[in-house]
């Protein structure tokens, strides 16, 4: 797939854009960091202030990794020792590859497949490369990965080339052309939309620069959001309409252009302030005071806050002035004597009487109450009818004549001149009383307020206008101590009050009268109305350039937000997407041909999916460009998981990979993980035949699996296309210790007969050194693993050496060709076998028959049985030796290993 019309088309690009798709081309994904990079590009393009912007680099034919059909071929030589990746050891030989074919890199979960993958995707070309981690488990580490690599450009007479790749260099441009399938990077998805989605190369860079913009294009929005937060602030008012300063500050709005914006230099202009324009202002303003019209304006003005003040002092004189307090003080007295006089003389009037206290206060409040019950329950009696009642109000019994008698004494009492004397002189007091606790005065502060207007006229009003706040300031401490004396009683208390300063309010009347006069002559006279206009102007202007002088930085940190919120808006339009959409649409057609159609049709053949309907389909939503392979479903559903398996979704994203492959050259290599996950054995068998295709095509094929099934699936495969086929050995020790490369640690079951038997007498030796007894139960589960796995030996032995593999384990096919080498002489190798296995049963954990002893066998039987073991497979192993005349078809092709 050739580039130059990308490179044609990102040239025309702004430069950050160009910049975008070099990092997209190098390492698959815009980072964080990229990302921050490229807003800051678009911020110094947009005018915002920046500090350590990169320069834009724009993309070039070496930075994309994909490769093309007229490159020189690489092909991976080795890959390690590595250091600093994951948690894989950085002590092992490097994993090496076949160049003339397959090579099958097996290990169990948790070996360390992954992270040699994860370094392969960043040396090659993948999707969706990732981030190579040291330990995550260990502390934060500095220093970058390191890798070595071995790799080979061209034919077969070019030289090996190996290289150390740190993880902050440049990867070699050459390994490019190697192409990595895994789950991440084969963009297949099965989404909500009832599609899966995979997409080509150089739609994938495409699309992932509009998602960049559209990333790029939120936070700008976001920032713009947070600014106009701050332009809801409302701005500093009270500026005079018609002002430069008014007019400038007028457009500090967002419907303002920004080269309408008032410039900061001009704004720090007008609110620079210096003693010449105080100058100015100071005789603009004596000129404006000297304004009839002001003056009567400031003159009324102050004659109405006297007179209010005037009413606050006459309500002081009146309730709490020396001659007031007097006042209350006679009430109160007068109340007392009276009181104290109707009391004794009710006691002389009825001493007779058998109740005592007859006469007091409370006696008197009670008679009142009687008398007016009394003449509102006998309405039609002749007053008093506390007497003409007939009945007592109180008891409710009948009056008799001298209870009558009483009654009428005691009612002229209460209407005789002591008692209501009494009466009107404790109400007078209360009321008195009562005005005086509910009256309220203005505070000081209050009456400085009031009189500011006043006070400023000169300095004899200043002094007047102190006076009558002192007083006002003195008369509300009196108010709250007469308060104080009147809620207490502590009325012997009064002559203790500090007295109030002189009264202003002669003051107050004769400045009423100098105002009223002042007023009527400013009223009569005249001035020129364009002077006094063009007078109030100049004021105006001054005045607002001193205002503007002290609140000058909250105008200018507007005007800036004002004009960041116009960049931000430009940054934004940088990001537009229009453009990208359209190339990306362009391009859709141009790359889905109908070879592309009719390749992925057939690998959908070749691995089984041709039930399926699906059809191929290009599709564009904004940024998002996919190319879709769709279920053709007649009815509506949810899901395509709901109706494709995840064997059938694996199948379908290694078909795509695969039939994408044509359009990269047929002889570049792939480097696939894991490509029969959740895959039935039929499919494992087609994957297993195409890819050891691809490989007698001269692609060089890479495959990590932990599936020992393909495993040996893929070996056949590559055989039966006359290809090489090489083996790699990966496993972990635990305790950080993954991605050991060892062929001595591959899985037992994939061990020959020699190895199994070294292990054993390994073993052996062990037990019998470890001072083995065999009266000692704690050794059994030692004695058992052992035993099992000597009657495994027997059993391959079987296999392996007397029937020369001509069936095996894990392998659907008879090797009739071995049966030329085949070995077996049933009448001497029977009785041996038997016997062998029958002992390695007896203690392998079967279950022991109820005659047979359960004690461990001794250290020289177990010995014993291991040798016989040894004696019989090299005995049939010579005697195989023997039948053979060269190497086996089965074999294969030798591998070439550079």
């Amino acid at each position: 797939m050739a580039f130059e019309q990308l490179l044609e088309w990102a040239a025309n690009r702004p430069a950050w854009q160009q910049d975008a798709l070099r990092r997209l081309a190098l390492f698959g994904e815009l980072s964080e960091d990229d990302l921050s990079a490229l807003c800051l590009q678009i911020e110094s393009v947009a005018g915002l202030p920046i500090e350590n912007a990169t320069a834009p680099l724009p993309l070039a034919a070496e930075h994309l990794t994909e490769a093309a059909s007229n490159q020189p071929k690489t092909v991976f030589a080795s890959l390690g020792p590595v250091l600093r990746v994951d948690r894989l050891a950085d002590d092992q030989p490097p994993l090496r590859f076949a160049v003339n074919g397959v090579t099958l890199i097996y290990g169990a979960n948790a070996s360390g497949k992954s992270g040699y993958c994860r370094i392969a995707k960043q040396l090659c070309r993948s999707l969706s490369p990732g981030e190579l981690r040291g330990n995550v488990y260990d502390n934060v580490q500095d220093e970058p990965p390191e890798v070595q690599v071995g790799f080979r450009v061209g034919d077969d007479a070019q030289p090996k080339q190996d290289t150390v790749w740190v993880g902050n260099q440049q990867v070699p441009a050459e390994l490019a052309r190697i192409s990595v399938f895994d789950t991440a990077s084969a963009r297949v998805y099965v989404d909500k939309k009832r599609k899966i989605e995979f997409l080509p190369y150089e739609l994938d860079l495409l699309n992932k620069l509009g998602l960049g913009c559209r990333a790029l294009e939120q936070g700008f929005k976001e920032r713009e959001a947070a600014v106009n937060a701050t332009l809801n602030t409302p701005l500093p008012t009270g500026y005079t309409d018609g002002t430069t300063v008014h007019e400038a500050i007028a457009r500090l709005v967002t419907a303002t252009d920004l080269d309408q914006l008032p410039t900061e230099q001009e704004l720090r202009g007008l609110g620079t302030w210096s003693d010449e324009k105080q100058t100015d202002l100071d005789l603009v303003t004596q000129s404006l005071t000297n304004d009839p019209a002001a003056l009567m304006r400031l003159r009324t003005a102050a004659k109405q806050a006297l007179e209010s003040v005037r009413e606050e002092i006459s309500k002081v004189t009146d309730n709490i002035g020396d001659q007031a307090i007097l006042d209350i003080r006679n009430k109160r007295q007068d109340a007392v004597v009276k009181t104290a006089a109707a009391e004794a003389a009710a006691r002389d009037l009825f001493s007779d009487e058998p109740i005592p206290e007859v006469g007091s206060e409370i006696w008197r409040q009670m008679l009142l109450y009687a008398r007016e019950f009394a003449a509102s329950v006998f309405t039609e009696k002749e007053p008093p009818q506390l007497v003409t009642g007939e009945l007592c109000v109180l008891c409710q019994q009948e009056l008799d004549e001298d209870a009558t008698r009483r009654l009428s004494a005691f009612d002229g009492y209460i209407v005789g001149r002591a008692a209501e004397e009494s009466a009107n002189a404790t109400l007078a007091f209360e009321d008195h009383q009562a005005a005086v606790l509910a009256l309220a005065i203005r505070a000081k502060r209050e009456i400085d307020t009031l009189l500011a207007g006043y006070a400023a006229l000169s300095d004899a009003t200043q002094e007047n206008a102190t006076v009558i706040s002192t007083f006002i300031e003195k008369a509300g401490e009196r108010l709250e101590s007469v308060k104080r004396i009147l809620r207490d009683g502590t009325f012997d208390t009064m002559d203790a009050l500090e007295p109030l300063p002189a009264s202003p309010a002669q003051i107050i009347d004769d400045e009423l009268i100098r105002l009223e006069q002042e007023i009527a002559e400013l009223e009569a006279a005249g001035r020129d109305e364009d002077a006094l206009a063009g007078l109030k102007l100049r004021h105006a202007e001054l005045s607002d350039q001193k205002r503007l002088s002290e609140e000058i930085e909250i105008i200018v940190e507007r005007r800036n937000k004002l004009e960041e919120r116009h960049r931000l808006i430009a940054c934004r339009g940088e990001c537009r997407l229009t453009a990208i959409t359209r190339r990306i649409t362009d391009r859709r057609r141009e790359i889905l041909t109908p070879a592309l159609k009719v390749a992925l049709d057939d690998e959908l053949k070749t691995l089984r999916l041709a039930h399926i309907p699906l059809n191929l389909e290009d599709h564009g939503d904004g940024a998002e460009s996919i190319v879709e392979v769709a279920l053709t479903a007649q009815q509506r559903i949810a899901n395509n998981s709901d109706v494709l398996s995840e064997g059938e979704q694996r199948a379908l994203a290694l078909a795509c990979f695969l039939a994408e492959l044509g359009e990269l050259g047929s002889d570049h290599g792939i480097i696939v993980d894991d490509p029969v996950s959740s895959l039935d054995h039929t499919r494992m068998q087609a994957v297993a035949e195409r890819l050891a295709e691809e490989a007698a095509k001269g692609r060089q094929v890479i495959v990590f699996t932990h599936n020992i099934l393909f495993h040996h699936m893929l070996r056949t495969e590559t055989r039966r296309a006359r290809v090489a086929c090489h083996t790699e050995w990966m496993s972990s020790l635990g305790n950080d210790r993954f991605g050991i490369i060892d062929d001595a640690r591959k899985p037992r079951q994939m061990r020959s007969v020699p190895e199994r038997i070294q292990e054993i007498e390994q073993e052996c030796q062990s037990l019998i050194e470890s001072g083995f007894d065999h009266t000692d139960e704690n050794f059994r589960p030692s004695v058992v693993s052992l035993y099992t796995q000597m009657r495994d030996t027997w059993e391959r032995v079987v296999e392996d050496i007397l029937f020369n593999r001509v069936v095996q384990r894990f392998r659907p096919e008879i090797m009739t060709q071995r049966l030329d080498e085949a070995c077996i002489d049933p009448e001497n190798d029977y009785p041996v076998i038997f016997e062998g296995m029958k002992r390695c049963s007896h203690y392998s954990g079967h279950d022991l028959a109820e005659d047979l002893p359960p004690e461990l066998p001794e250290a020289d039987h177990i010995r014993h049985d291991a040798d016989e073991l040894k004696a019989f497979f090299n005995a049939a192993n010579e005697r195989r030796k023997k039948l053979r005349k060269a190497r086996p078809y089965e074999e294969g092709v030798e591998p070439v290993l550079l």
